[in-house]
């Protein structure tokens, strides 16, 4: 029987079915719903929904997940349907992306599942499955396994490779006989431990879960979640573009109905500052530091660009291509309605680290993955730290990983090794 795989997130469901040999295939769908002024009763997700948004139609939209946990379950079973049976094309992105489209009768499934929920939730989920999607058998995994499992195969993997590349042992030559007799084994036989507390330090790791509805700090021993560890911040993506929607609104011009927008300019020009203090008085000192992201006008464009970098790749492109006949780029013009970035660039990601900037009376990322490790075995507390899986859409900030490892370095002993991980490594 065929495996899918769900990823239900707060954002965007990500699904792909698995089978030995076959490169998975991920479909995206936005992980919301939403209806017009004019046509309340009518729902419209994926293809329809994405060329509404490009109309600038007035949406009213409707996530099923609010604050990491799923509230309404109607709509996100139509959004699971949709996904995993429809043979509609194209969900979130903007180039086509072709839909599952798998019989559930055929398929086991296997989808993520929030740390902490409660039970009423995992119910619900449990109908959903089995009633309306019609799935023989599914199974539920927190994200922080899954995780783990991923970055553990692929470890081995690249492993296995190591030594499959490096030089093969010399041959025997024929004149050297092989010695007789009984000959010790290379490595002692594993030792069993019945003692259920002691576990092995070699499949310790720290999951730091940072996605659009809040960041998780999760220790995985042996592959299960150890729950007496588990820490969260309310602090996600979708606080992070809020905050920076208000900020904006305040200081430049109203942009709290534009959320896709402040999104997107949220992921292209925000990065974590690696010397917070010095890099507000350069933004404060110098505008020359300062960045433009000019707005979409939804007629012609209908996606936003840094000004500064549509420069700087035009004067690059004159300097290669003086002599050519072809037409040149042309640069911005002045009238393009455009948004000034200077500390916003770093006081939105600077919230992940310090929640108290805005009011959260809550720990930051680096004292709370303390705080799980020190919830764990103590002798456990190297391997921890030496295994630090990041995940999540949050860690794809510039120098969120030199950041977080920095503030690490002063909080952990200095015997203690820190090392980050990323997926893409």
């Amino acid at each position: 029987m065929k495996v899918v795989a769900l990823d239900a997130g707060g954002a965007t469901l990500k699904a792909s079915v698995v089978a030995p040999g076959v490169t998975p295939t991920v479909s995206i769908l936005a992980n919301h719903v939403a209806s017009t002024s004019t046509n309340p009763s009518t729902v419209f997700m994926g293809q329809k929904l994405r060329e509404l948004e490009r109309q600038r139609a007035k949406l009213r939209y409707l996530r099923p997940v609010q604050r990491g946990y799923c509230v309404n379950w109607n709509a996100e079973a139509e959004l699971w349907a949709h996904l995993l049976t429809s043979t509609e094309a194209r969900g979130l992105c903007c180039c086509p992306l072709q839909l599952l489209k798998v019989d559930p009768s055929e398929h086991a499934l296997v989808v993520t599942a929030p740390l902490l929920a409660p039970a009423v939730v995992n119910e619900s989920m449990d109908q959903v499955v089995f009633e309306e999607l019609g799935f023989q058998s599914y199974a539920r995994v927190s994200a922080a396994e899954s995780c783990v499992l991923s970055y553990s195969e692929f470890s081995e993997r690249a492993f296995q490779e190591s030594l499959g590349a490096a030089k093969p042992p010399a041959k025997r030559g024929p004149g050297r006989p092989r010695k007789k007799g009984k000959t010790e084994p290379l490595t002692p036989p594993p030792v069993v431990d019945e003692d259920p507390l002691r576990f092995s330090t070699s499949s310790c790791h720290l999951v730091v879960d940072s996605g659009f509805s809040f960041t998780h700090v999760v220790p995985v021993i042996d592959g299960k979640v150890f729950m007496p560890g588990v820490r969260r911040i309310n602090v996600g993506g979708k606080l992070l573009t809020n905050y920076l929607k208000e900020i904006v609104s305040y200081r430049q011009w109203n942009v709290m109905d534009d959320t896709p927008v402040i999104n997107e300019l949220k992921e292209a020009l925000c990065y974590c500052s690696l010397d917070f203090d010095n890099d507000l008085k350069r933004y404060h000192s110098n505008r020359q530091e300062r960045k433009h992201w000019v707005l979409p006008d939804f007629v012609r464009t209908f996606e936003g660009r840094c000004r500064e970098d549509e420069v700087e790749d035009v004067e690059e492109e004159e300097e290669e291509d003086a002599s050519a006949d072809q037409q040149q780029p042309t640069r911005p013009t002045d009238d393009e309605q455009a948004l000034e970035m200077g500390v916003e660039m770093i006081t939105v990601p600077e919230v992940l680290f310090n929640p108290s900037d805005i009011g959260l009376n809550q720990a930051g990322l680096a004292e709370t993955i303390v705080q799980a490790v020190e919830a764990c075995p103590e002798e456990l507390s190297d391997a921890f730290y030496a295994n630090i899986l990041l995940v999540g859409g949050n860690t794809k900030f510039k120098n969120f990983r030199q950041r977080l490892e920095r503030d690490l370095r002063s909080l952990v002993p200095e015997d203690f090794d820190i090392e980050l991980h990323e997926p893409s490594e």
